[in-house]
């Protein structure tokens, strides 16, 4: 389950000199719920160059075995597909995750499950970047119904934890990528 987490986290970062002031993680009504603030290092634009990056996406998470853009049916926007693998405890999954993905300038990105290809019934994710004094501020909200089952012991604390640590691990190296 970590997996499905880290797909969403994958564009998330954390530099050294930054601070995750919030991450969050809920389970309710069978959809999980995600969030987390943070700072990074580097003008917006760079930041945004860094998360639509998506032939390397891989390089923010290393779940992630595959990453695809694909034009979207709907002329606007991109379509990607990635193929993430992960395990917690004794929990192991490969999730195919495809989403329609708009960008709005270096302000904000959205992304949209297409359930009919991927192993969500439905998601959502947004990224709100801000100029902030140490660079970029950025705010990220996700929400996430699996169609498979996950173990309850999985859903506790130990997945809340694993996603914590994930996301400051991604955050740090978007923040390693957007210096550069």
């Amino acid at each position: 389950m970590k997996s499905l987490f880290l797909g969403f986290a994958i564009w998330l970062g954390l530099c050294t000199s930054a601070i995750a002031e919030d991450v969050g993680v809920r389970y309710e009504d069978k959809k999980y719920f995600l969030s987390a603030t943070f700072e990074v290092n580097a003008p917006p634009a760079r930041v945004m160059r860094v998360l639509t990056d998506f032939d390397n996406i891989a390089d923010l998470n290393p779940a992630i075995i595959e990453s695809e853009q694909q034009s979207s049916p709907v002329g606007e926007g991109l379509r990607v597909k990635t193929v993430i693998k992960d395990c917690v405890l004794f929990f192991c999954k490969t999730i195919t995750r495809v989403e329609d993905i708009t960008q709005m300038q270096n302000e904000k990105l959205e992304a949209f499950i297409v359930p009919m290809l991927s192993d969500l019934r439905s998601g959502y994710a947004v990224w709100e970047l801000q100029p902030s004094s140490t660079g970029t501020s950025v705010k990220y909200v996700a929400d996430m119904q699996p169609k498979f089952w996950i173990p309850p012991i999985v859903r506790s604390y130990v997945l809340t934890k694993k996603f914590k640590k994930r996301v400051k691990q991604s955050v740090q190296l978007l923040q390693n990528k957007a210096q550069q």
